[in-house]
Formats: structure tokens, C-alpha cells, sequence
């Protein structure tokens, strides 16, 4: 009798190593995700723009990137004596007006750079609502906790959301033809609105990364959100809001992303680097021993050895430090 569901993952046809640059942007899983390929010391941009849930704000952001466009002067406002942008998430502020043009300036030249040099693009999608500002219709990022009204709020269709992505795809494929873009949809439930809305958005998500993936050879699907809703699913594997998937379930889907993505040489370097930190972080019951010494220079070896392959400076710094 089998009791429990395998989600098949497809066999892509690229895979990664250490020395390949990825750019990860989206919900806040794909923050965790990016958060991984950074710990075992990939070459990774992550959410330059902060957290971002719709499809069409993000995609603007980096389409706004690659062209050098201005930034929008309708999207800035003023809370709590800080300068926010609509297209960006709470934690992209400034003082003044002019302080955070110049920032916001400053990443799209940045990520413009990233994305032509990157060889992997994913993009997670967390909702299919939009919010609009009323008075224009003008999308926005995030609500930056301004009055409900100041909004209107409607479902993308699957439709929407392709067509936003197919403009963005031509724009990023003629300064970065070789880049491949690996489409997931977040795990974390939005519930604010309830079960069935939540349900709604996740299927219109889908039904666009079908449609996107079966219409671009080099854009494919990594099925994070059926992984953690089909192949776990209890709510041991969440945090205790019952919405985000915990570390435990966070580290299942990496281990997936890890098979399915990574160079056999960049699976064997992880398993190193795993060996690495847990020596690091090991707690001496007597840190002044000679045994412990001779501990962390056997490590501090390790690590050396390692360098040759990825970047370690703080891992080495820290390491000789703690030797006497």
C-alpha cells in the first residue's frame, strides 16, 4: 500500500554549479531558497526589491531595470517621516524623496547587471490579486499600510499574467540570451482573505506557469508549492501560524532543488561545506584545550582546502581566531 505521493520533478535540461550566477526574486520562500544557494556560497541576488507577492509588479521592476526607465514620481509616498515607493517592499526607504530616487536608481543598475550575467532566473509567485492605487490604476508592489480604500483589489487572470511575462521574457532575452528562467509557485498560504481566495490565486498562478512553460523551451517549473501541499502535507511541516512552511519543510524542498538542479562536483562540495560548518559550530567543552586546538586546525585545513573552490575568508577569519 503506498501512503504517501512522490511529485515527479522533471528532468531539466541545464544544471548548476558554483561558479553560475542566479538571481532569485519573489514571496519570501524564494528569499529562503536564495537564502540556501547563499549559504553554500553560490553566486546569488536575492529580492533586490524586497519581498514581492504578484507577478506584474515584479516583473515591472526588472523590465524597468533592463531598460534603464525612470522612476515612476506617481508611486512615492510619505509615512511615519520616510519616503517609500510603491513598487518596492517596506524595507526600501530613505529620508527624502531624492535619497531614495538615487537608491531605487542605484538597483536598477545593479539588477540590469545581475540579470545579463546571471545564468538562472527563478521567479516565485505568491498571489494573483493585484492592488491597485484608486485614483490611477497603477499597480502596486505593496500597500506600504496605507487605508484600504486608497486601493482596488482584482484577480489576474492566468491570461494577465502571461502576457506581463511575455513582454518582460523579450526584454530580458535580448541583453541575456542564454538565461534560463525557472518558474515556482510560493507554498505560503494568504489566508487573510480566506481558504477559497487563497485557493483561487494559487490555481490562476498555476494555469499562467503552465501556459508560460510550455510556450518557452527555456522557461520551466519547479513544483515547490505541490511538494509542500501534496507530497508533505500536514501541518507539522508549517510554522505555527499554520501558513508558512517551516525550516523542516524548507529544507526538504531545497534537498529536492539540490537533486534536481545542482552538478554532481557542487552536490559533493555542499556535503564538505556541510562538514565544515558543523565542525565550525561545534561548542568545546574547553576551548583552551590542546585537543580542541588540534580540532580547529584540522578544520581550519578543511576550510583552506575548500577556499580553493569558494569563497571562505569569513569562515578562515573566524577559524584562526579561536586558535592560540
Amino acid at each position: 500500500m503506498n501512503l504517501h505521493i512522490q511529485v515527479p520533478i522533471p528532468k531539466y535540461p541545464f544544471d548548476l554549479s558554483h561558479s553560475d550566477k542566479v538571481f532569485s526574486v519573489g514571496s519570501c520562500f524564494a528569499q529562503h531558497m536564495a537564502g540556501r544557494l547563499l549559504d553554500y556560497k553560490f553566486s546569488c541576488t536575492s529580492n533586490p526589491y524586497g519581498t514581492l507577492f504578484h507577478p506584474s509588479p515584479l516583473l515591472q521592476n526588472l523590465t524597468d531595470a533592463l531598460k534603464g526607465a525612470e522612476i515612476d514620481e506617481e508611486l512615492f509616498l510619505e509615512r511615519e517621516d520616510a519616503l517609500f515607493h510603491y513598487s518596492c517592499h517596506s524595507s526600501i526607504w530613505a529620508n527624502s524623496k531624492d535619497e531614495l530616487k538615487n537608491k531605487l536608481q542605484g538597483l536598477h543598475t545593479s539588477v540590469a547587471k545581475d540579470l545579463k550575467e546571471s545564468k538562472l532566473l527563478i521567479l516565485t509567485f505568491g498571489t494573483s490579486f493585484l492592488y491597485q492605487l484608486a485614483d490611477s490604476g497603477k499597480a502596486v508592489a505593496n500597500c506600504h499600510k496605507q487605508a484600504k480604500n486608497t486601493f482596488t483589489k482584482r484577480l489576474s487572470s492566468p491570461l494577465e499574467i502571461q502576457t506581463v511575462f511575455q513582454s518582460f521574457y523579450t526584454d530580458l532575452k535580448k541583453q541575456n540570451s542564454e538565461i534560463q528562467i525557472l518558474l515556482t509557485v510560493s507554498p505560503v498560504r494568504h489566508i487573510r482573505d480566506g481558504v477559497h481566495q487563497n485557493n483561487v490565486s494559487k490555481s490562476s498562478l498555476i494555469l499562467a506557469c503552465e501556459e508560460i512553460q510550455n510556450t518557452f523551451d527555456d522557461v520551466h517549473y519547479f513544483p515547490a508549492y505541490e511538494i509542500v501541499l501534496d507530497e508533505l502535507r500536514d501541518y507539522r511541516f508549517f510554522e505555527k501560524d499554520r501558513v508558512h512552511p517551516n525550516e523542516e519543510a524548507r529544507e526538504y524542498v531545497w534537498n529536492k532543488f539540490t537533486v534536481a538542479l545542482l552538478k554532481p562536483a557542487s552536490k559533493l562540495l555542499n556535503i564538505d561545506l556541510d562538514k565544515l560548518y558543523s565542525s565550525i559550530n561545534h561548542r568545546a567543552f574547553r576551548k583552551e584545550s590542546e585537543a580542541h586546538q588540534q580540532f580547529l586546525k584540522k578544520t581550519l585545513d578543511l576550510a583552506l582546502t575548500l577556499s580553493e573552490k569558494v569563497n571562505l575568508e569569513v569562515e578562515i577569519k573566524r577559524l584562526k581566531s579561536r586558535l592560540h
